[in-house]
């Protein structure tokens, strides 16, 4: 295995961009080292929703309409792959069932109440934070929401796998490679000092904590965590990520 195999695993794993195609398929040990690269994909994802959102605005002046491209244009990189989580998520947990229950109607491919309103303002939250920023802190956001979500991920895979039966989530929550997952922290937190300067300090904090009590959260409902709360747990470090950074530009 070769570092940019796994880096294109990686990418191929988190987006539905195109990759180099190889022959050889990653054992689940090796494919698990991705994580590496968590907060570097999420900068390439925020690169094109900054595209997205910079073309619109710049041209434009709309920054409504280009916050909603900027939301559509993640949704189609990553597939939905982490507002499907959310929203199985939210119909889990809020179903008031026990943790064998809630777990199996995570694993319900249809979208219930809860999941649906949980989609609905998730949207509306991350367009409205965004709307309510200057045009500059705006750019930044755009570009670095997927890379706060990506550096709490780490943080969220530091528990026990709460399924008896693999899934997604089995990649990672079964082999932890906490050198891998430091050092993806450390480059996500590196990237939003970097952009941000001293106002990151805020946001960085903000986003790993809320990471580390979202993972306690679900060790509560569920014992531990699965490939959809590891989405949700994604979504929601992009929101908290945005309201801060949307509330810091109201003060500063």
């Amino acid at each position: 295995m070769t570092i940019l195999q796994l880096f294109w695993s990686t990418v191929s794993f988190l987006t539905i961009l195109p990759v180099p195609t190889s022959n050889k398929i990653l054992p689940q040990e090796e494919f698990s080292k991705g994580i590496l690269f968590y907060t570097l994909i999420g900068l390439l994802v925020g690169l094109i929703d900054y595209i997205c959102y910079g073309a619109i605005v710049f041209f434009f002046k709309m920054p409504l309409i280009g916050a909603v491209f900027a939301v559509l244009s993640e949704t189609i990189v990553t597939g939905g792959f982490h507002l499907d989580g959310l929203a199985d998520t939210c119909d889990g947990f809020f179903s008031a069932r026990k943790k064998e229950k809630m777990i199996e109607i995570m694993k319900d491919s249809r979208v219930g109440t809860n999941g649906a309103l949980a989609l609905l303002f998730d949207i509306l939250l991350k367009i409205v934070f965004l709307v309510s920023m200057t045009e500059s802190d705006g750019y930044l956001a755009v570009l670095l929401a997927p890379v706060a979500g990506k550096m709490a991920t780490p943080i969220l895979m530091k528990s026990n796998y709460a399924k008896e039966q693999s899934g997604l989530g089995s990649l990672y929550l079964t082999q932890k490679y906490t050198k891998y997952m430091i050092a993806a922290v450390l480059i996500g937190i590196a990237l939003l000092a970097g952009f941000l300067q001293m106002k990151s300090i805020l946001p960085i904090i903000t986003v790993l904590l809320f990471g580390f009590l979202f993972r306690e959260y679900c060790q509560h409902k569920i014992g531990g965590m699965t490939g959809d709360t590891l989405g949700a747990g994604y979504e929601l470090s992009e929101i908290v990520f945005l309201a801060v950074m949307t509330l810091q530009g109201g003060i500063v």
